[in-house]
């Protein structure tokens, strides 16, 4: 703990102990240091700090005035309050030569030891005072230079944090477009499969079955026996034929090339057909145009959420809506099923909402999920529509003078109207699906 010293200076020994026994008392609070001249004050300044110094003014060889000279000239106690005491130079010169050698005052003997003790207190405290501020400031400064160091490896880690969220987001980026050519590619490879078993194996087995029907009908009188062989070639022809277009379906249907609403209606009676979950399907009366792109990614969009309603909803009832809203193309889907549990998305090995929002996120839209236990699921995609697509849908609503109704109805009415329009395919025209039955509230 630091004791404030305080050091008195006389020549004569009688009033140095005087003063010593004066303030030298039990809870003074600083230690009291004596001089019997001003080189041995000099001496001791050198070695210590002191709060205050009582000097003598007169004093042989070095008197007080050239002490206090010499002590304030010196770095360490350039500032040490200098008391002087003295009996014989109690004139204005001498008082003003005292202050200009650097005196905070200038007492006279007699001394009033209460004064003096006082005295002594203010500049012990002050220099207690001066202590702690000294030692704050370097806490502070070391406290500034652990800061600064902090600071800078603050700074360090979130520019390392930084430069890994920037490489984690430019990674995630490069996964997601890897993850949407790879679809495109899969989408490609499954049009291109569908398309060679359709043109090739198609036409052949169509050509096979031409040949057998000719053979079943010539062979029908005269060979009985083998015109039963041959109608059993036809049967397993015509069972070739529709693994055949269930195997085409299952890559990509040929509906898609009827447009996105044939598609949907074929793709809700399959799954209600394949269930036997009611459905309810609502869409415009006009055909909603989008790009290839767009429609395979909403129709698998489509598929997959109808695949998880079966799955896990354990729904008697589902509502499919497709609209526009403004430059925006929304598709819904809700059942009234159990709903998705806390924790069911994080299941592992579980990707169906995953490749949802995979497949949302490459075309620039949303999706959102309004689910409670017990009451059911509704799963809501919005996706922006191109300038071009949108000034098309304009200019198609601008020629027909009318603008669609979004209303309930039959889904085979849209697949009639495409099957009879000269327009369409043949192959979609011959394969037209049963109508949607559409429960009514």
């Amino acid at each position: 703990m630091f004791t404030p010293k305080v050091l008195l200076v006389n020549d004569d020994a009688a009033s140095l102990l005087a003063l010593a026994s004066l303030l030298d008392m039990d809870g003074s609070g600083y230690k009291v240091m004596t001089a019997r001249s001003g080189e041995e004050a000099l001496r001791h300044v050198l070695n210590n700090d002191f709060a205050v110094i009582l000097l003598d003014v007169s004093m042989p060889g070095m008197d007080g005035f050239e002490t206090a000279e010499a002590i304030h000239s010196h770095p360490r106690s350039a500032s040490v309050p200098i008391i002087f005491i003295t009996a014989h130079y109690a004139d204005e010169m001498n008082r003003l030569k005292a202050y200009q050698k650097g005196a905070v005052d200038y007492l006279f003997t007699p001394i009033i030891p209460q004064i003096l003790q006082t005295k002594v207190s203010v500049f012990v405290e002050l220099a207690r005072n001066n202590l702690q501020l000294q030692r704050q400031k370097l806490e502070l400064e070391k406290l500034n230079r652990d800061l600064q160091e902090q600071r800078k490896q603050d700074l360090d880690h979130i520019n390392e944090r930084r430069q890994a969220e920037e490489a984690l987001r430019q990674s995630q980026e490069e996964l997601r477009e890897l993850a949407s050519y790879q679809e495109r590619i899969k989408e490609d490879e499954r049009k291109r499969i569908a398309r060679e078993i359709h043109d090739e194996l198609g036409q052949n087995l169509l050509a096979l079955r031409i040949d057998i029907a000719m053979l079943h009908a010539r062979t029908g009188s005269t060979h009985p026996k083998l015109n039963k062989k041959v109608h059993a070639v036809l049967e397993h022809i015509d069972s070739t034929m529709k693994a055949m277009r269930a195997i085409i379906n299952n890559l990509r249907p040929t509906v898609l090339d009827l447009g996105l609403n044939a598609a949907i209606e074929w793709q809700v009676k399959e799954f209600q057909r394949r269930t036997g979950i009611a459905c309810e399907l609502v869409m415009p009366e006009a055909e909603v145009v989008v790009d290839d792109n767009r429609a395979t990614a909403l129709f698998r969009i489509l598929q997959e959420s109808l695949n998880n309603v079966f799955r896990h909803a354990r729904a008697t009832r589902t509502r499919i809506e497709l609209h526009k809203t403004g430059d925006r193309l929304l598709m819904s889907v809700a059942d009234n099923g159990v709903g998705i549990f806390p924790g069911c998305r994080r299941k592992a090995n579980s990707f169906g909402l995953v490749g949802i929002k995979e497949r949302i996120s490459n075309l620039g839209g949303e999706l959102s999920i309004e689910t409670a236990p017990e009451s059911g699921t509704a799963l809501t995609i919005s996706v922006p529509l191109p300038p071009a697509e949108i000034n098309g849908a304009a200019k198609r609503l601008d020629g027909e003078g009318s603008v669609p109704v979004i209303m309930d109805r039959r889904a085979s009415d849209n697949l009639k109207k495409a099957a009879a329009s000269p327009k369409r395919p043949l192959a979609a025209r011959r394969g037209k699906p049963l109508p949607v039955d559409t429960p009514h509230e």
